[in-house]
């Protein structure tokens, strides 16, 4: 997983690129169950409560453990993506509570 930082003209950040190598086989095939994946993980920005974040977070669960029993992905490469899924779900649970507060 490499993770870079933007900044802007003042040196500040501006946001966090991440990228995680995907390794895995499958062909054409395994490339579109992957596209289809990240897609699935992005989303969880249109999310709007709680409830829809959790299932859409085991959607994703299941879509990635379907992808590397398959092989399109290995074991570590699910493993480092699921990673940063859970860090995303976190962030967006944040986000849907505090539009809900207040």
């Amino acid at each position: 997983m490499r993770v870079k930082t933007i900044v802007n003209g003042k040196g500040e950040p501006q946001a966090t690129e991440i990228a995680i190598p995907i390794e895995g086989a499958g062909g054409e095939l395994g490339k579109r169950a992957v596209i289809n994946l990240t897609s699935l993980i992005s989303g969880l920005e249109t999310m709007k409560t709680e409830q829809d974040v959790v299932t859409h977070y085991h959607i994703i669960c299941g879509f990635a453990t379907c992808c590397e029993l398959c092989g399109f992905m290995t074991e570590k490469s699910t493993n480092d993506l699921m990673h940063m899924v859970e860090h995303l779900v976190e962030n967006e649970l944040a986000r849907v509570a505090a539009h809900d507060s207040p």
